[in-house]
């Protein structure tokens, strides 16, 4: 089964939905829609904005989520403390 990312428009929440799904062996569509834990649209502005770097955390699905962005190498996802 695929994750339907027909209504998420930023490739960054698909990360975050699969490195979570990943982290907690379960299926993406088994997870609570993101946007029940974060504002999509916000986290969007903050991970594409011009800050060199910016982290964002939050809970989602019992785990607590650290998103890393810099300019050069993109964004790091952790989950419940470890880099997925």
């Amino acid at each position: 089964m695929t994750l339907d990312t027909s209504e998420i428009t930023d490739e960054h929440c698909v990360t975050i939905i699969e490195a979570v799904a990943k982290a907690t062996n379960r299926m993406p569509t088994d997870l609570p829609p993101l946007q029940d834990a974060i504002d999509s649209d916000a986290l969007d502005t903050l991970l594409n904005g011009r800050s060199s770097s910016v982290v964002v955390s939050f809970r989602y699905a019992d785990t607590d989520v650290s998103v890393n962005r810099n300019r050069h190498d993109g964004i790091e996802v952790q989950v419940d403390g470890k880099t997925v």
